[in-house]
């Protein structure tokens, strides 16, 4: 029973599926302690089978217990619709243990430092009071990463519905791989997801550099909980899964179930179609699969490789095969005929069998590309920003402030340097300062253990980008070592053919050879497309530095000789290949395109006489850009043109947003591409305080543009027009500049925007 006074402060909707919930804002109490969590309700995103999904905001000097440390200022709100606790309650199941599963699984998740990206993020749970109606009732909520896929789209679905066919080989291998280390994670943890399909995986980024997140794991079986929700999605369920009862154990579940739902979903990756028709398909339920070739938008791309299409085919059929490992009991396993191939047993099996497969699929995608001189995969449209683009406001990330507040670090912080900053799609970062390690997002620093062993190898760091296959590569100019859902993995370096273990044998004894040792790292590429490094050029070198590059960090391709006539010093790649810049021996600009075709072109007229060029960008349409100190230059085809700067400075980081307009970091300020009556030229979007720590790296979200300096000091730059990068408007962005003031104790943590 509820007081008089406890009824009036309780939410308030008429609506069945509390779509009108989150109307006037209203604070969300925690209903067990009648005490405010800090979260407000903005509004409702969207309205799912068991609950509905709200978009918050939480005020960090007042988040309560219920929350972590780590809650973005900007989080989803899940809460169990009205509706589905009365059908618990009907079924005789307890409404706060199905919530209780999905915790269970997202907070095993959240215990890696870091986290893996492949997951939506957690940060905690509570219970809601809600008069729905004239009834009064008691809703679970989790409080959830907020994914915002803007314009392409926030669900697998989204994305691959409105291309019109399926994924061409060099993106479906990359979801594909995504959303298998997602699954991978889950079964790390003991988690058996059971409702993987395309509607539950998020994806954030832009078409060209996606981060597929597994969600809704509301109806997962954990180890350690018996008991599970029955839950059946047709096109992508096992048929194993149609012998479940809710509130009871299946024992033909397992981490094969789980294959079976991912085969599905590459399938739909492919050919952008179900692979059956749900309950109606008499086919399916009899054991027969549907071939890749019977699919009406199959990709032309994949569509060329007969052969190989084929063998991804049968793989494909196994994967989802109805007739379950060898490994269950052999009573369990005939749900099936007798001639279907057993189904793989856990992820590993099944991706070590297909993935090469993709993978030699989109190599031969990327080859064919270049000899028509087309795009190798979907690129995001690359544009100058419009003549009434600006500033809207810079809002200062607090919980990046100050990591002396935050975490009591005080001098025993080293400044970090250029390089040492990697951002991945979601806004999350990792950030090296001297041997430590810290995690940075909408939330507060995380510190990551390093264990001792490792500290002096992380001390020589000099390059931090994205990991082959996710995670983070920290790369020294001897050593690369892969940090990954919270584990350090060593990466070999790469090594010349002739020096390879049992390379070049006569008679076995080792053949003499004259290839020379590797020079020192001198340049990584890690951004989600291409991971590589590209080792100095010595005494004995055939013509250059060499880049080598791995798609899973343990093989390595190449080497491929960069005729630059000096050192590299950034890559960017792009859809027709790679841009390579760097400087002479005396410190003159020197670049070069790698196209796919292996072909080097070499750029002098407008290089050569300038200073070395220091950070690459890679667009569409063949267009590219590098920056040295005080100038930018633009490059198309064979042609190179200077584009003018508001305020010069030595870059140190070049990025596209998500509407594909190239931005520009120096150790002073941020500055924008705009088009001009003639020329673009880059526009001042941000400056740094004099005297402040010098600006490092850039990265995007729906939020902004985040930007970070050497003390770990960020900000979010929120230009006017921030509404294209999102889904939609959302509530709460600001009208007009403004610079709010730092926090009580504090000083303000970056520069300010250019005045009108």
């Amino acid at each position: 029973m509820y007081t008089a006074d406890a009824m009036a402060s309780l939410l308030r909707s008429t609506d069945p599926d509390l779509r009108d919930l989150a109307r006037g804002a209203p604070p969300l109490l925690e209903a067990t302690t009648s005490l405010p969590t800090g979260v407000t309700l903005l509004d409702c995103l969207g309205v799912g089978g068991m609950s509905t999904v709200f978009l918050a905001e939480l005020d960090a000097t007042r988040r309560s217990e219920e929350l972590s440390p780590l809650t973005p200022r900007r989080l989803v709100i899940k809460m169990m619709k009205p509706a589905t606790v009365h059908e618990l309650e009907m079924a005789g199941l307890a409404h706060e243990a199905t919530f209780e599963r999905e915790v269970t699984s997202l907070r095993r998740m959240m215990e890696r430092r870091p986290p893996t990206e492949f997951v939506v993020g957690f940060y905690g749970r509570g219970f809601v009071d809600v008069l729905a109606g004239a009834r009064a009732v008691r809703l679970p909520w989790i409080a959830l990463e907020l994914v915002d896929g803007g314009a392409a789209g926030t669900s697998l679905t989204d994305r691959v519905g409105r291309a019109g066919e399926g994924c061409d080989p060099v993106r479906t291998l990359r979801l594909a791989q995504g959303i298998a280390e997602g699954v991978r994670a889950l079964h790390e943890e003991g988690v058996i997801h059971r409702d993987l399909k395309p509607d539950n995986v998020l994806v954030v980024g832009p078409i060209d550099d996606e981060t597929p997140k597994i969600s809704d794991c509301g109806v997962a079986r954990v180890e350690g909980i018996l008991t599970t929700m029955a839950a059946l999605t047709w096109e992508y369920a096992g048929p194993e899964q149609l012998l479940s009862r809710p509130g009871e154990r299946n024992p033909l579940i397992g981490t094969w179930t789980d294959v079976h739902a991912l085969a599905a979903v590459i399938w739909f990756l492919i050919t952008g179609e179900h692979w059956c028709a749900g309950r109606a398909d008499e086919a399916w339920r009899a054991g027969e699969r549907r071939p890749l070739r019977g699919a009406r938008r199959l990709h032309p791309a994949f569509a060329t490789e007969a052969s190989l299409l084929d063998e991804i085919d049968v793989l494909l059929a196994r994967g989802a095969s109805p007739r379950l490992p060898r490994t269950v009991p052999t009573p369990r396993r005939i749900l099936c005929p007798a001639t279907a191939e057993p189904r793989f047993e856990s992820v590993e099996a099944f991706v070590a069998r297909l993935f090469p497969l993709l993978d030699a699929c989109a190599a031969r995608s990327v080859d064919r590309a270049a000899q028509r001189s087309i795009a190798s995969t979907s690129f995001r449209t690359t544009q100058p920003a419009g003549e009434t683009d600006g500033v809207v406001s810079i809002v200062p990330l607090a919980e990046l402030v100050d990591l002396d507040l935050t975490r009591g670090l005080g001098a025993s912080i080293r400044q970090a340097t250029p390089g040492s900053v990697a951002f991945q799609p979601d806004g999350r970062a990792l950030a090296r300062f001297g041997a430590r390690l810290f995690l940075l997002s909408d939330g507060p620093p995380l510190e990551v253990d390093v264990p001792p062993e490792e500290r002096s190898t992380i001390a020589t760091v000099s390059h931090v980008v994205r990991g082959p296959g996710g995670g983070f590569a920290l790369i020294g100019p001897r050593h690369i070592r892969l940090l990954k859902a919270g584990v350090f993995r060593d990466v070999p370096l790469p090594v010349h053919p002739a020096d390879a273990p049992g390379a070049g044998l006569q008679g076995g004894h080792p053949a003499r050879t004259e290839r020379p040792l590797l020079g020192p790292i001198e340049a990584a590429i890690g951004d989600g497309r291409v991971f590589g490094v590209v080792t100095a050029e010595t005494e004995d070198s055939d013509g250059g530095p060499e880049l080598w590059t791995s798609r899973d960090g343990i093989r390595w391709s190449g080497p491929t000789i960069l005729p630059l006539g000096g050192r590299v010093k950034s890559l960017a790649s792009g859809p027709y290949g790679t841009l390579v810049v760097g400087g002479s021996a005396r410190g003159r600009g020197r670049a070069l395109f790698l196209g796919f075709d292996g072909q080097a072109s070499v750029y002098t007229q407008g290089v050569n006489q300038r200073a070395a060029l220091e950070i690459a960008l890679c667009g569409a349409d063949r267009t590219s850009w590098a920056a040295g100190e005080g100038f930018v230059l633009s490059f198309d085809r064979a042609s190179v043109t200077v584009e003018e700067l508001e305020i010069s400075g030595r870059p140190v980081a070049m990025g596209l947003d998500p509407v594909g307009v190239p931005w520009l970091v120096t150790g002073r300020a941020v500055l924008r591409r705009h088009a001009g009556l003639a020329n673009a030229s880059w526009r001042v979007y941000f400056q740094q305080d004099v005297g402040a720590p010098p600006l490092l790296a850039i990265g995007f979200t729906a939020e902004g543009a985040c930007v970070v300096d050497a003390a770990g000091h960020g900000a979010v730059i929120i230009p006017r027009d921030i509404a294209a990068w999102r889904r939609g408007p959302l509530p709460g962005v600001p009208s007009k500049v403004e610079v709010p003031p730092a926090l009580p104790g504090t000083h303000s943590p970056l520069g300010h925007p250019p005045r009108a």
